[in-house]
């Protein structure tokens, strides 16, 4: 049986609950809309996230080109990037994923031109 001691307090914290409240009212002050869900939302962090991969595909456009020459598989060009210590966008290693989305990437903007 367990012993009520060891059950987490149902009581409210009056600390947190009051900087809570006040934090919340300084963002309406600042103007940040609160509450809001759904595609409009996010948007702005979506743009700015498309941005960043554009701009780092745009980056080793021609390195993947040389890649895709050679005839290497997604896993093969994974792995020649770690060989040459290229790192993906965020900063760590390759995998056949990135290297997919990147290539779909420039398969889009040929679409779109």
């Amino acid at each position: 049986m367990t012993d009520t001691a060891d059950l987490p307090s149902t009581e409210i914290n009056p600390d947190i609950s009051s900087r809570t409240r006040r934090a919340l009212a300084d963002a309406r002050e600042r103007g940040v809309k609160l509450g809001t869900a759904g595609a409009a939302n996010i948007r702005a962090t979506v743009e700015k996230r498309k941005s960043a991969a554009d701009a780092f595909a745009k980056q080793h456009e021609a390195l993947f080109a040389q890649l895709q020459e050679k005839g290497l598989t997604h896993r093969a060009m994974a792995a020649e990037l770690n060989a040459l210590g290229i790192t993906a966008a965020k900063g760590g290693e390759w995998t056949h994923g990135q290297v997919q989305r990147i290539l779909n990437r420039y398969a889009d903007w040929v679409k779109v031109e």
